[in-house]
């Protein structure tokens, strides 16, 4: 995922050659961390719990690295002084290579060493992606033990065939923490994207990638939407299924659908035309992903490259869709019930997001990175001249001429 959208520059000394290395190491981690609990949720069998436990345990592992990493490069003087150093564009660099001699003898004029912004290394950039792999991170606790997510999933997988032994199982959980560490996420997320929205003043080329902005907004909604469906099913457990009802119509709200399942709206007389064509739109995308899904299942079984049609892969909406689902799966199977056997009122899910829970933390801030550093020794030797008591003898000429010679008929350079 880029960062800006904006033509490579070419920067000058050793430590952009550092801040160039630990930055592709931040970006490496995290999408390792992504990477691998994504492949184990929605890979081809469905994964027991254990192998889910060690995908999470591995991604947090890389997430909170990544997030020590940027933190690093947000507090570095020296590195953070970077974003809007002295440096040239790659094209304008390779032009003037060719007629540095040229210039430099007949005209003072050189390239144009004009500042350029570099969003990647500001601090407020790197201080947001460090926030926002820790809200990863957090919510990742609350994804392994989220059976609700695995069991929508795994409806959807045509090639499960779990079903036919059994249901899958949905364990009770501790709703009201996961609750908590879903506000949590969600206030890492709002906090790296108001730090990330606030880079670039300059114009469009020194700032932060729309792509990312959207994806830590979306993060940020799916959270509070997740937070609002734990209280929910803390709710319909407690018997109130119409508050339950009530908290995932608000979690819809959240995550920016429009309206409730079928019969809410055309029951009330409210919109049918458009809740019709709402839900056929959102089916329709749906079948488009399933077969997206099962064509890459094909190709990866037969060994092939794995070409996506879609821009957007697995994960790149933060979830958004996918706890979509999982509301509209719990409101059809709440509002059956009580339409026939509880039959309790569902109240307003206006002013339901006022009573979210507050926050908790889950993992303590990382440490920032801490570089490699060369012995003592090695410095001394690195430092110290070269070693003088080596002998360099004058060989014979016609040893070196056969030498030459030989070297040459080898086909050597």
């Amino acid at each position: 995922m880029e960062l800006a959208r904006f033509s490579p520059v070419r920067g000058r000394g050793l430590d952009f050659e550092i801040a160039f290395v630990l930055v592709t190491l931040g970006y490496v981690l995290t999408n390792l961390g992504r990477a691998k609990y994504l492949k184990t949720l929605y890979a081809n069998k469905t994964p027991t719990p254990e192998m889910k436990t060690a995908a999470v345990q591995m991604a947090t592992k890389y997430l909170l690295q990544a997030s020590s990493v940027h933190t690093f490069l947000a507090s570095s003087s020296s590195l953070s002084g970077l974003c809007a150093a002295t440096t040239v564009p790659t094209s304008k660099f390779r032009k003037h290579a060719s007629t540095a001699t040229s210039t430099s003898t007949s005209s003072p004029a050189g390239p144009d060493t004009s500042p350029i912004p570099i969003p990647d290394l500001d601090p407020s950039t790197q201080s947001a992606l460090a926030i926002l792999a820790l809200a990863e991170a957090t919510l990742l606790v609350v994804t392994k033990d989220d059976a609700y997510l695995s069991a929508c999933i795994q409806a959807r997988n045509s090639l499960d065939t779990e079903w036919m032994v059994k249901p899958p199982d949905i364990p009770k959980v501790r709703t009201l923490l996961f609750a908590r560490l879903c506000v949590r996420a969600a206030e890492y997320a709002e906090q790296a994207l108001s730090s990330a929205g606030a880079v670039g003043d300059q114009g469009d080329c020194s700032k932060v990638d729309e792509v990312l902005l959207n994806y830590m907004r979306s993060l940020a909604r799916v959270c509070r939407a997740k937070a609002c469906r734990f209280i929910g099913v803390d709710a319909e457990m407690a018997g109130k299924t119409g508050e339950g009802i009530a908290w995932l119509r608000a979690g819809r709200g959240v995550l920016g659908f429009r309206g409730t399942l079928e019969g809410d709206a055309i029951g009330t007389g409210k919109g049918g035309f458009g809740a019709r064509f709402t839900k056929l739109k959102r089916g329709w995308s749906e079948r488009r992903e399933e077969r997206k899904i099962e064509k890459e299942t094909v190709s990866s079984t037969r060994g092939e490259e794995l070409e996506r049609e879609a821009e957007m892969d697995w994960g790149d909406d933060a979830g958004r869709e996918e706890e979509g689902r999982v509301l509209n799966m719990l409101e059809a199977k709440w509002a059956k019930m009580n339409d026939t056997i509880n039959t309790q009122l569902i109240p307003s899910s206006s002013s339901y997001l006022a009573n979210l829970p507050s926050g908790r933390d889950i993992h303590s801030t990382p440490a920032a990175y801490s570089p490699p550093q060369l012995d003592a020794e090695q410095l001394v030797r690195m430092r110290a001249p070269p070693d003088t008591h080596v002998s360099f003898d004058v060989a014979d000429s016609s040893d070196e001429a056969a030498d030459g010679r030989e070297v040459a008929g080898r086909g050597y350079f």
